[in-house]
């Protein structure tokens, strides 16, 4: 799998059966703070990706 990051940086990783959650966390990344998209669409964190996906983490903004 290849994650594209927020600072446009890209990671290829072995997936090996872990969730998406689980790579951000292993990753220092707080899934609470992002988005993930493949292929142009909104896909959950619990999402178990195939080798060939392409993931985009994008960066949530919080405000009042």
């Amino acid at each position: 799998m290849i994650l594209f990051l927020p600072d446009q940086s890209e990671l290829k990783l072995n997936v090996n059966g872990r969730t998406i959650e689980e790579i951000l966390i292993e990753m220092n990344i707080d899934p609470l703070t992002t988005m993930l998209s493949r292929d142009d669409e909104i896909i959950p964190e619990d999402t178990i990706p195939k080798e060939e996906d392409l993931i985009r983490v994008i960066q949530i903004s919080h405000g009042g």
